[in-house]
């Protein structure tokens, strides 16, 4: 999931993301308009595309804020995860022997079941279910458990039946969905459709449509984008000009000023994407800061870390610039390393002994029960 809700340009999350529709691939708007500058196609598939192809997908950028602001939370629970240990053999022997022993020994499968259906209902209301579903679940874990008492004879169902109100009180009311299959009922205002459980929901939605696409289209042409500029034909009159049009300096060489207006043009377009478009003030600022960031990359450029090669050097003579780098720096390399292989050590530490915990655990348990 991480890895389908990153940009294929930039490998981050995608800000204001938007889809080609001839190929259905995803971007982030403003690095796929820097790219369809350089080269007018999908850097995935190479197929055929512009500016104007580009179109919003509200549902990612959703689904984005969702993702992060539980990130965290899905991070810590995987680290946490111990090892699944496996259950000993003297647990198993008396739950797999207890199926034909008299009531006693019954009283095991039916535990099992009830706590594995438990289990089932926690994980479904931490993956966000309805309430809808998660009753359709419990009804068909129900339903199982009648399946397997029929097995046993009636006495066995009324031993279940007592032990488990619950599951009684399903069964006299079961569900349209394990029954009779998922009931539709067609919506009286759009005709489509819709399962019954879900039809209060759909109504409201359908009611309050259109005032939702009227709000939608007027956020969505709230600032027309800036169409592209022939740069050779403009005099540095015309080009200052634009520029002051939009806040920006008009220091700097030709080149300088063409490169700022169309980092400008990008980022203001891409903006225009957004249901909430940042200020053109606030597009400058960050646009200045960019350029600053840049002047100070080239300044700091050349230095004694940095490796340089010419067009004329063999490979060989490249081996041996890189053969002196590796030797020169082999401190270094062996330091991260190091700091590398401690962490996994510890991380694998961790997990050991919060695997064995749980395992001891585990093992007091079973006399108990």
């Amino acid at each position: 999931v991480d890895n389908l809700l990153r940009c294929g340009i930039c490998f981050d999350y995608f800000s204001i993301a938007v889809i080609i529709p001839q190929c259905s691939h995803n971007y982030c708007s403003l690095c796929i308009r820097k790219f369809l500058s350089y080269k007018t196609q999908c850097p995935t598939c190479c197929v055929a595309v512009s500016e104007s192809d580009l179109k919003n997908n509200r549902t990612l950028d959703d689904l984005v804020k969702s993702f992060n602001s539980a990130r965290q939370q899905l991070l810590q629970l995987v680290w946490d995860a111990p090892v699944a240990p496996s259950p000993p053999a003297s647990s198993r022997r008396p739950a797999a022997e207890s199926h034909g022993r008299g009531p006693d020994a019954k009283e095991g499968p039916v535990i099992h079941s009830s706590s594995r259906k438990d289990e089932a209902c926690a994980s479904a209301e931490a993956a966000g279910l309805t309430c809808a579903a998660q009753e359709s679940f419990k009804t068909e874990e129900h339903h199982d458990l009648h399946s397997t008492s029929a097995e046993f004879g009636d006495k066995d169902s009324e031993v279940l039946s007592q032990q488990s109100p619950e599951w009684t009180k399903s069964h006299e009311k079961p569900s349209t969905s394990v029954a009779k299959g998922i009931r539709k009922v067609e919506c009286p205002v759009c005709e489509v459709a819709i399962p019954e459980q879900y039809i209060n929901r759909h109504l409201d939605s359908c009611l309050t449509r259109e005032e939702k696409k009227d709000s939608l289209r007027s956020s969505a042409h709230k600032r027309k984008p800036l169409s592209k500029v022939v740069y050779n034909l403009l005099s540095d009159r015309d080009l200052k000009k634009k520029l002051k049009e939009h806040g920006l300096s008009t220091f700097g060489t030709r080149q300088q000023l063409i490169k700022r207006h169309q980092e400008f043009v990008h980022m203001y377009n891409a903006q225009c994407d957004s249901l909430n478009p940042k200020p053109v003030a606030e597009v400058v600022k960050e646009l200045e800061k960019n350029e600053k960031i840049r002047v100070q990359l080239e300044c700091n450029k050349p230095g004694e870390n940095s490796l340089t090669f010419t067009k004329d050097q063999t490979e060989e003579e490249i081996d041996e610039i890189h053969a002196e780098y590796r030797n020169k720096h082999r401190s270094e390399f062996k330091f991260l390393v190091n700091q590398i292989n401690n962490r996994w050590k510890k991380s694998g530490d961790r997990k050991r002994e919060s695997a064995q915990s749980k395992e001891g655990v585990a093992v007091k348990e079973v006399p108990a029960a």
